[in-house]
């Protein structure tokens, strides 16, 4: 899908805005401050109902309004499909609408449109601890599969209750329903990580390849709740090679029961649960080396974006859909060979890209099929 047109009403800095990109790619450019990257955040709220800062939605209404309204229409490439999204907020209000009908199931709304996005914060992903990680691979699996969104929110319910159970001493029959329970959710949420990591590893050297990047892009998906070193994907290599889903997440129902005994003692103890996919982690590794501790500022940059248009591609191929990609400030830390390579790869793929700047882009010949806007205190013009 990509989008035609979207309307804003008191997002930001735009009070009011119309818009309709272009069908590839789209350049904006504005001195800072202007609204670019707001415009790329509006683009990302109408499909994913959050943004890609670490805001409210109360912080992206604009100055002095009470509420804010948006508006997005997409269609597919062959024009046979049309999508109208609307979002809506005013205190704690909040009405959604897909083609005009108010939409109770957020699950409905949220596979209508996907967008990956690349933003400078998105350094976080390698240099902070594991919650970052675990929620981009799953909002990504959720983008693949929409059961995982409902399910990964009935764990931290199920969590959560268990976490009060174990602070009031845990009684031991409730201690058994919440497991169980707990436990059916909890290998379901391991396997879908551990089988979307393993399709983007499939995905990975081609596309480094085809980059001109030597592929030495590494992810280990590790659990936390043993002494050992062991991951995720030595077990379910070793236990589960040539499993369907559901073997696989008895499998690891087992394993996690086993973890789950292992530290019932220290639970008590401390009064939460010490086994889980909510404590697990993706270890990113940068030529045999921990990303987190050795990669560069501009190595981390690129393994991030690398990782984004691999989501993308890793959607295209499941969904077999285009998603829309939004790049804030591509150039920053990248020499023109590397962001060369970068948007060649997404010319091929065929998505929608927007991509931010504080000057204005010389696009060569390799890039003709692309659209420019300029930006500046919420006003968008094409010069």
């Amino acid at each position: 899908m990509h989008l035609q047109k979207i309307s804003l009403q008191n997002f930001r800095n735009y009070s009011k805005a119309e818009w309709i990109p272009g069908r590839s790619f789209n350049y904006l450019f504005g001195p800072n401050g202007a609204g670019k990257t707001n415009l790329l955040e509006a683009i990302y709220f109408l499909i994913h109902l959050q943004s890609f800062r670490r805001v409210q939605r109360a912080g992206m209404i604009g100055r002095g309004a009470d509420g804010m309204y948006l508006m997005g229409a997409f269609g597919n490439a062959e024009g046979t499909q049309l999508v109208r999204l609307e979002a809506a907020v005013s205190g704690e209000a909040r009405k959604y609408k897909v083609n005009g009908k108010e939409e109770q199931d957020l699950v409905s709304y949220l596979g209508q449109v996907h967008a990956v996005v690349f933003f400078p914060e998105s350094l976080r992903f390698v240099k902070e601890g594991p919650f970052l990680r675990r929620v981009a691979f799953d909002r990504a699996i959720a983008a693949e599969n929409a059961p995982h969104l409902p399910e990964a929110r009935e764990y931290s319910r199920l969590l959560r209750e268990r976490n009060r159970l174990l602070k009031r001493g845990g009684d031991s029959g409730m201690m058994d329903v919440w497991e169980r329970r707990l436990l059916r959710v909890a290998s379901r949420i391991v396997v879908r990580r551990y089988l979307y990591l393993k399709s983007l590893r499939q995905l990975m050297p081609a596309l480094c390849r085809r980059m001109g990047i030597d592929p030495s892009l590494e992810i280990v998906y590790r659990f936390i709740g043993k002494s050992d070193s062991r991951s995720w994907d030595s077990l379910l290599e070793k236990t589960g090679l040539g499993q369907e889903e559901k073997a696989l997440e008895s499998e690891t129902e087992g394993i996690l029961q086993e973890m789950a005994r292992d530290v019932a003692g220290r639970e008590r103890e401390q009064g939460r649960t010490l086994w889980g996919p909510h404590l697990d982690d993706f270890e990113i590794f940068w030529d045999g080396r921990k990303a987190k501790e050795s990669a560069s500022q501009g190595e981390q940059r690129l393994l991030t974006i690398i990782l984004a248009i691999c989501g993308a591609e890793s959607y295209k191929q499941k969904k077999n859909d285009d998603p829309i990609v939004l790049l804030d400030d591509l150039s920053s830390e990248l020499d023109q060979s590397k962001r060369m390579a970068v948007l060649k790869y997404l010319e091929t793929m065929g998505a929608q890209v927007f991509i931010t700047s504080t000057e204005r882009p010389a696009v060569g010949k390799n890039l003709e099929d692309s659209r420019i806007f300029a930006i500046e205190k919420g006003k968008i013009t094409a010069p």
